[in-house]
């Protein structure tokens, strides 16, 4: 089903019920997972091999095993690779409700990949960073890369290799990025992550050819999914906010301030016990 669109990219998946949602698995295999792919009155159904996300394989055993339960699943073509989206259910311990909740705000950005801090008793507690330099620095590398293949008239093979290894890379980092946060929280009683709502920001940034570039290419909603994935595993609820002057928002006296890095805040209010923050 595809919305008679013209091509399959992003937008316009190929989108599919679970009953094509037949997976195997076998270590004798290359590619221990594979895919019957359904193909109604086009002829005989076929197994094609799966290179998985290695930290998602428990769900795939689980998938194989009907120990969880696959929802929609959606086929796109990624350049010149097929990307397979399988949605999964499975119950997971309801959130913790008894006492006082600590909400624990996490912040998504470039230079910080993630910025956290738990907020006990009205007061920021024990800030958790996580670096964004390796993300930026693959990113950089990757433009400028394909980007020179590209003028060298390389073959397709070749740029889709290095575009694939830097995708998979990224996508390490995103894992681990979003392990890190979840661990982060499960120190506190009663954590609730408190995220904010990005999905119409990418939309609106205008910051020029260069800027914008580096920007949308970070995909801030694919962080925030798998943040919320395994904090739902986890049984910690996540709750997403208007992001309009978050970041400048003084979290005592909740005056406007001024923000001149992404590190440190400055309240304008004489009166309030928050000076500068960082």
């Amino acid at each position: 089903k595809t919305y008679n669109a013209k091509e399959l990219d992003d937008g316009h998946p190929i989108r599919l019920t679970n009953q094509a949602a037949k997976f195997d698995h076998s270590d004798e295999r290359d590619y221990a997972f594979t895919w019957w792919v359904p193909r109604p009155g086009r002829g005989t159904n076929f197994w094609i091999p799966l290179q998985i996300n290695p930290e998602q394989e428990d769900l795939w055993h689980d998938l194989v095993s009907e120990g969880a339960k696959a929802g929609e699943i959606r086929l796109q073509q990624h350049r010149k690779n097929w990307v397979l989206h399988v949605t999964v259910e499975y119950p997971v311990e309801e959130p913790a409700t008894n006492g006082d909740a600590t909400h624990i705000g996490l912040d998504i950005g470039e230079t910080a990949l993630i910025t956290g801090c738990a907020l006990k008793d009205g007061s920021p507690t024990d800030p958790f960073v996580c670096s964004g330099s390796r993300a930026k620095h693959l990113r950089k590398e990757m433009h400028t890369t394909l980007k020179r293949l590209q003028e060298r008239d390389a073959s397709e093979w070749r740029i889709e290799d290095r575009f694939s290894h830097y995708q998979n890379a990224l996508t390490d980092i995103v894992e681990k990025a979003s392990r890190q946060a979840v661990e982060y929280a499960k120190q506190y009683e009663n954590p609730v992550l408190v995220m904010e709502d990005l999905t119409y920001i990418r939309e609106r940034l205008d910051y020029g050819k260069y800027m914008n570039r580096r920007l949308h290419s970070w995909a801030f909603a694919r962080l925030q999914e798998r943040i919320e994935d395994k904090a739902t595993e986890a049984g910690i609820p996540v709750e997403y906010v208007n992001p309009a002057y978050t970041s400048q928002t003084c979290h005592s006296c909740h005056r406007i301030g001024r923000r001149d890095s992404q590190a440190e805040f400055r309240c304008p209010n004489d009166d309030c016990h928050v000076s500068t923050f960082q």
